[in-house]
């Protein structure tokens, strides 16, 4: 216990229902299995429906770091949350297109607020305001209403 302790932790925040991690560090595999756990944990505690992978921070990604993300990803969506990666460096990308690494299904912008976006529900992100109660259905069921004379 004492090592996980020593273990450089990823600061995740919570904010508009999803879970934001910023990781501006580079990565190894100590420190992607200690993000992989406190992320499972929060996703399960506070029950957000999004995660952001903020990864402006990383100028070298390999290929095990990328598919340890990818896993944190799956893992999220296993537990109901979508995943969006934000701020992959022009290089890292590059990298991983040249060795040819599997990136369908990865959801990723440029900046934080078109994550947010991205991760709102529905009727969220089409009105501005989440909806309350479900508008009236408008019908030419009127006629068939009981008349009430005053």
């Amino acid at each position: 216990m004492a090592q996980e302790a020593e273990v450089t932790r990823v600061p995740i925040q919570s904010s508009h229902g999803c879970l934001v991690a910023s990781i501006q560090i580079d990565l190894d595999e100590e420190i992607l299995a200690r993000f992989q756990r406190d992320l499972l944990e929060r996703l399960h505690r506070d029950r957000c429906h999004g995660v952001i992978l903020d990864v402006s921070g990383v100028e070298l990604m390999d290929v095990e770091d990328f598919e340890s993300l990818c896993n944190c990803i799956a893992m999220a969506r296993v537990l109901g949350a979508r995943s969006v990666l934000v701020g992959l460096q022009p290089g890292v990308v590059s990298a991983l297109v040249d060795l040819d690494v599997n990136t369908e299904g990865i959801e990723a912008t440029q900046d934080l607020e078109e994550a947010f976006q991205m991760l709102q529900p529905e009727d969220v992100a089409e009105t501005g305001e989440a909806a309350d109660a479900p508008e009236p259905a408008e019908s030419d069921d009127a006629a068939e209403l009981p008349q009430v004379e005053l």
